[in-house]
């Protein structure tokens, strides 16, 4: 009987990217990002590269550096802030 244990498996239905045919997964870019949603994208981020087969990592983490969400949530918080709307952090 085989053990899962060790087995990483990709998430299903990942709402922050999307499968390309060469099985790696492209990033949704987004103008503006909430700090909530930041963190959930580089959740989502992490179980993906943990699923990838070692020979795939460093292609699957190129195309992620293409889209910072850090600096998504940034222009969000500045945008914010033009309104006078402050979230303590």
């Amino acid at each position: 009987m085989k053990s899962h244990t060790n087995e990483n498996i990709l998430p299903a239905n990942p709402r922050f990217h999307i499968l390309r045919s060469d099985g790696l997964f492209q990033p949704i870019t987004f103008a503006f990002v909430t700090e909530q949603m930041h963190q959930e994208i580089m959740h989502e981020r992490g179980a993906i590269l943990d699923a990838m087969p070692p020979q795939h990592r460093a292609n699957q983490q190129k195309l992620l550096d293409r889209y910072d969400p850090r600096a998504s949530a940034q222009a969000f918080e500045r945008v914010l802030g033009l309104f006078g709307i402050s979230r303590g952090k």
